[in-house]
C-alpha cells in the first residue's frame, strides 16, 4: 500500500515478479531488510512516522517504488534519490534471490551493476 509500481509493473501488482520480490523480502531476516532498504533508499532504517514517509534526497516524500524494466538483465538497478528498484523481468524466484540477496550484500548504494 506505500509502494508504487512502475514500467512493466505498473497497473500489476499481481504480477509473478512482484509477488515474489515481496515473498522474498518477507523471508528475509532484518539485517537483510536493512541492506534491501539501504540499496534502495540511501539508509537503512524507515523514518518514525512509517514506510509511507520515506523521503528522496530533495527532503520530499518519495514513495518506495518497484520498476519492472526489461532492459535491466541481471542485477537489480537502485536509484536512491528515488527510492526506486529497477527489477528485471526474472525468469524465477530462485534467480530473482540469487541476483537481489547479491546486489544488497554488496552494499553498491545507488550503483548500476551490469
Amino acid at each position: 500500500k506505500n509502494t508504487d509500481y512502475t514500467g512493466e509493473f505498473a497497473n500489476s501488482s499481481g504480477n509473478k515478479v512482484v509477488l515474489w520480490f515481496w515473498e522474498l523480502v518477507r523471508s528475509y531476516e532484518q539485517e537483510q531488510k536493512a541492506k534491501l532498504l539501504q540499496f534502495v533508499t540511501g539508509t537503512s532504517g524507515v523514518p518514525i512516522q512509517g514506510f509511507a514517509y520515506l523521503q528522496g534526497n530533495d527532503g520530499n516524500v518519495r514513495r518506495f517504488t518497484l520498476h519492472g524494466d526489461r532492459n535491466v538483465k541481471v542485477f537489480p538497478r537502485a536509484h536512491t534519490c528515488f527510492n526506486r528498484i529497477d527489477m528485471p523481468i526474472y525468469k524465477s524466484k530462485a534467480e530473482m534471490q540469487k541476483y537481489l540477496t547479491m546486489a544488497i550484500s554488496m552494499e553498491s548504494t545507488g550503483f548500476g551493476i551490469e
